[in-house]
C-alpha cells in the first residue's frame, strides 16, 4: 500500500510492491512450515518457545530488517515489519510477539546506544543468538509508566539497582537481556530522572519469577525483582535521566506492528470460523449459509479490512518520517478490539467444538483477551485519541 503525493492531490495505490508481496509470502510460507496455528497452541500449553522459531526469524534476516544496510541491515520500512507481524499473528499473537518484543528494544538500544552496544545489536540480537525483553511496568505503575520506582543509584563504575517489574515479557528466556527502565534522578519532574540500563538476568541479586497467566506461554510473563544488582555504567543506554525520551522514541512505531499482530490473529480466527461454518452442517444445510452468522461474519470481516487500513495508513506516515501518536492509537486500539471481538464470535460460531480445549479456537479465546490491555490499554488510546481532537479525557 502506498500513498503518492501527487500535484496538489494525494494519490492512493493500495497494492503492495512485488517486494513487499514477496516477504509476505515468505512469511505466511514461515508460518506453514514452522509455526501453524496447531502448533503455537501445543507450544503455549507447554510453555516453550522452540529454537527453531527465533533462528527461523533470524536466518530469514527479520531482526535485521529495520535497520540501514551501512550499518549491517536491510533497510526495510514499517511496512515491511507490519505484514511480517500479520503473517506471525495468524500463527498467535505470541509468536508475532516473539518477533516484535525482540525488535523494539533492539531498535531502541541501536538508535541510543553507544558503538558498543550497537555492536552488541549487530552481532548478536540481529544474528538471533541473543534476544532483549523490556522492564518497564511495575506493580504500581502500569499505564503510568512514569511511576515507575525502581531506583538506580549512581555509584560510578556501576549503578545499584533496587526495586520490582511486573509483566516482564520474555524476561525469563536464556541468552535474554532484560532492557531496564529505573529512576536515576528526583521524581519531580515526573518524566524526568528515568534512565534505561541493560540488565544480565542471570546477574547476583536478579530474581526472575514466572507469572501464571491465562495465555501467552510461549514467551512467559515474568515478574523481576532487584536485589541490590550492580549493573556496570557501560550498560547505560541514552543520556542518564533522558530515559523518558528513550522510551518514547519507537512507541508509535512498537503500536503500529503490534497491530499488524493482532490484524495477523482476527483474520486467521475469521478463516477459522469460516471454514468450520462451510463444514458444519445443521437443519440440512451448512450453518455459514444461516444469515444470522453469514452477517455476523461479514461484518467482522469488514472490521478486520477496517483495522489493516488504520494499520497500513500508520505505518506509511511512519516511513515518510511523519508523526502518527492520533493513528498508532488508533491501529492499536482498532486492531486489539477487532481481535478480540473475531474470537468471541469464533466461540459462538464453533459453539461446543470451540468450547473444547483441543480446538484451536479456545486458544485463540484465551490469547485474545489481553489484547485490549497490553501495549497500552484501550482506554489509553482513547485517551490520546480525544486529546489529538482538543479534549481532555480523565
Amino acid at each position: 500500500m502506498i500513498w503518492r503525493v501527487k500535484g496538489e492531490g494525494v494519490a492512493v495505490d493500495f497494492g503492495l510492491t512485488d517486494e513487499q508481496d514477496l516477504l509476505r509470502a515468505t512469511a505466511r510460507q514461515f508460518v506453514a512450515d514452522v509455526c501453524p496455528a496447531e502448533r503455537a497452541k501445543r507450544w503455549d500449553e507447554e510453555g516453550v518457545v522452540p529454537p527453531e522459531l527465533f533462528r527461523g526469524m533470524a536466518d530469514l534476516g527479520w531482526f535485521s530488517l529495520p535497520f540501514a544496510e551501512e550499518e549491517g541491515g536491510d533497510g526495510g520500512g514499517p511496512l515491511e515489519l507490519v505484514l511480517i507481524a500479520e503473517e506471525l499473528g495468524r500463527a498467535s499473537f505470541d509468536v508475532a510477539m516473539c518477533y516484535i518484543g525482540v525488535l523494539i528494544p533492539g531498535i531502541t538500544v541501536f538508535r541510543w546506544g553507544d558503538e558498543a552496544q550497537r555492536d552488541f545489536i549487530r552481532e548478536r540480537v540481529m544474528t538471533g543468538r541473543h534476544r532483549l525483553a523490556v522492564g518497564l511496568s511495575e506493580p504500581d505503575s502500569g499505564s503510568d509508566a512514569a511511576a515507575l520506582r525502581t531506583t538506580a543509584e549512581d555509584h560510578g563504575e556501576h549503578f545499584l539497582v533496587r526495586g520490582q517489574k511486573a509483566w516482564c515479557t520474555g524476561g525469563g528466556l536464556p541468552d535474554t537481556t532484560i532492557a531496564t527502565y529505573v529512576r536515576t534522578g528526583p521524581r519531580e519532574p515526573k518524566h524526568g530522572g528515568i534512565s534505561l540500563l541493560l540488565v544480565d538476568p542471570t546477574t547476583e541479586g536478579v530474581e526472575v519469577r514466572r507469572t501464571p497467566t491465562l495465555a501467552r506461554h510461549i514467551l512467559g510473563t515474568n515478574e523481576v525483582f532487584f536485589n541490590d544488582v550492580l549493573v556496570p555504567r557501560e550498560n547505560l543506554v541514552g543520556p542518564r535521566d533522558e530515559g523518558w525520551k528513550v522510551m518514547l522514541s519507537n512507541i508509535e512505531l512498537e503500536k503500529v506492528i503490534i497491530s499488524g499482530g493482532y490484524l495477523g490473529a482476527a483474520q486467521a480466527t475469521l478463516d477459522e470460523m469460516l471454514e468450520y461454518a462451510r463444514t458444519r452442517h445443521a437443519f440440512g444445510r451448512p450453518i455459514g449459509n444461516f444469515q444470522a452468522l453469514a452477517h455476523a461474519m461479514a461484518d467482522l470481516q469488514t472490521e478486520i479490512d477496517s483495522a489493516r487500513l488504520l494499520a497500513y495508513r500508520a505505518a506509511w506516515l511512519l516511513a515518510q518520517g511523519r508523526p502518527c501518536t492520533r493513528e498508532g492509537s488508533m491501529a492499536k486500539l482498532k486492531g486489539s478490539e477487532t481481535y478480540v471481538a473475531a474470537a468471541r464470535l469464533g466461540m459462538q460460531v464453533c459453539a461446543g467444538h470451540g468450547f473444547s480445549t483441543e480446538s484451536v479456537m479456545s486458544f485463540r479465546y484465551r490469547e485474545s483477551i489481553v489484547a485490549t490491555i497490553s501495549g497500552g490499554t484501550s482506554q489509553i488510546q482513547r485517551n490520546g485519541i480525544a486529546r489529538s481532537m482538543g479534549l481532555r479525557s480523565y
